[in-house]
């Protein structure tokens, strides 16, 4: 089944209760199955002091039409910024670049190949 972001949000804030999830405060990543990893740009500008103090990962696997949710604090993301990885640094466009594994032994691991395999499990939603 193909979900696009607008139906992702949709689905997950029904499972909620409520409008959590918004347009400007979520990501959302199809699986690529060729690597079996989420890839997600996060802009840079979305993790500072006073923007949003979450940060939503909506992830889709196409072939189970599972969904799952990170809720992941901006202060992780921006703590372990030197574990990540930042295309376009020092521009306007710089942004946060994750893959997120969906290999069973590095569940949720960043595992961009210069990146410091950054963890994300811990912000799993139920």
């Amino acid at each position: 089944m193909k979900v696009d972001k607008k139906a992702a949000i949709a689905r997950r804030n029904q499972q909620l209760g409520g409008a959590v999830l918004g347009l400007n405060n979520s990501h959302f990543a199809a699986i690529n199955l060729n690597k079996n990893i989420w890839w997600f740009d996060i802009p840079v500008g979305r993790l500072g002091i006073g923007q949003y103090e979450f940060i939503h990962l909506l992830l889709h696997h196409t072939q189970t039409d599972a969904l799952h949710h990170l809720r992941v604090p901006t202060l992780y993301l921006r703590t372990h910024q030197d574990g990540l990885v930042t295309r376009h640094k020092d521009t306007r466009k710089a942004t946060v670049s994750l893959e997120l594994s969906a290999d069973r032994d590095a569940w949720l691991q960043d595992v961009r190949p210069t990146g410091a395999g950054v963890r994300f499990a811990e912000f799993l939603q139920p």
